[in-house]
């Protein structure tokens, strides 16, 4: 196969205490801001690697590695949505770039919120896929069991608020733990291939690692209430895409933004459940990309972008 004229290229970067690895693609286009792409759990940059040779031939693209995760140092602290959001302006900051367009899935929408709502001015829009914030209640019942607890697929958010009871009963089950995530919430069992799968499975293996990740869910009490605090500041004004799988989210990831931030719009992918980016690239691409022409070119009236998507590009 011809190499990709948007070749994807590893780098690393020293932020504060934190050894931030990150994929790049594309170059910088005038007028344009770079897109930086926030990865979910269990998953790592290598997620974006579907979709970021086509965002790169329209903007530099920028996916980090969150502390703890793939290729980024594992610390013991520091993974409160607030502190993980500081790493990546840190890493902004190094690169040069004051304004980004930002995109988060899963945990990573948790960062993205944090990263815009502490630096507004630096946002000029935001993607929120696949995520409900803690402290507003959605997350909270979303763990609690119950009767229309759907398949018990959030039940590991519930057992990760306690870490050490989270990782003796789970440390040494990371293949069966990522075994079970990736087909239960997906609307396509095969979309994780077992290439991809034995990646994360030894990124998740390695000394440390699935601690940390049991450490981005035990910081959600931390985390509602700094979400709290940033709604008593004030709601988000830049354009907000809220995105769900037809099979998971759909339209409710829309629904709760309108709680954190005024001018949201809602997509919802058909054909996907959690896993968007491995499920329907394609199409979750060209949404991508029609939403972000925004931030250079004249918006579209409120409301004219709510609506489902499918196909191919």
């Amino acid at each position: 196969m011809p190499a990709s004229k948007n070749p994807i290229t590893h780098h690393r970067a020293q932020v504060g205490d934190v050894s931030l690895h990150y994929l790049q693609a594309g170059q910088p286009q005038p007028g344009r801001a770079p897109l930086v792409l926030l990865h979910g759990f269990p998953q790592h940059s290598h997620m974006w690697r579907r979709i970021m040779p086509a965002l790169a031939e329209h903007y530099l693209v920028i996916a980090p590695d969150l502390r703890g995760v793939g290729g980024s140092s594992i610390l013991p602290t520091g993974y409160d949505k607030r502190t993980l959001a500081a790493d990546v302006y840190g890493l902004m900051t190094q690169l040069g770039h004051a304004e980004i367009n930002l995109v988060g899935y899963d945990l990573g929408a948790g960062v993205a919120y944090a990263f815009a709502a502490a630096h507004p001015e630096a946002v000029r829009q935001l993607v929120f896929m696949e995520f409900a914030l803690a402290g507003f209640g959605v997350w909270e019942q979303g763990i609690t069991p119950g009767p229309d607890w759907h398949n018990g697929v959030n039940w590991h958010a519930a057992l990760f608020t306690l870490p050490d009871v989270a990782e003796s009963f789970m440390g040494g089950q990371e293949r069966k733990f990522l075994s079970w995530i990736f087909w239960h919430l997906s609307c396509n069992p095969d979309a994780i291939s077992q290439k991809d799968f034995e990646l994360y499975a030894r990124q998740l293996s390695k000394p440390g690692a699935f601690r940390a990740g049991i450490n981005l869910y035990a910081a959600v009490w931390t985390d509602g209430a700094h979400n709290r605090e940033n709604v008593q500041q004030g709601k988000l004004s830049m354009p907000v895409l809220g995105v769900g799988g037809a099979c998971s989210g759909g339209p409710y990831i829309a629904q709760f933004l309108a709680t954190v931030a005024d001018d949201v719009r809602p997509l919802v992918l058909e054909g996907a459940g959690h896993w968007l980016v491995e499920e329907q690239p394609a199409a979750l691409t060209r949404e991508l990309l029609d939403f972000f022409a925004e931030s250079h070119a004249a918006a579209p009236k409120t409301g004219e972008y709510a609506h489902s998507a499918t196909g191919t590009l």
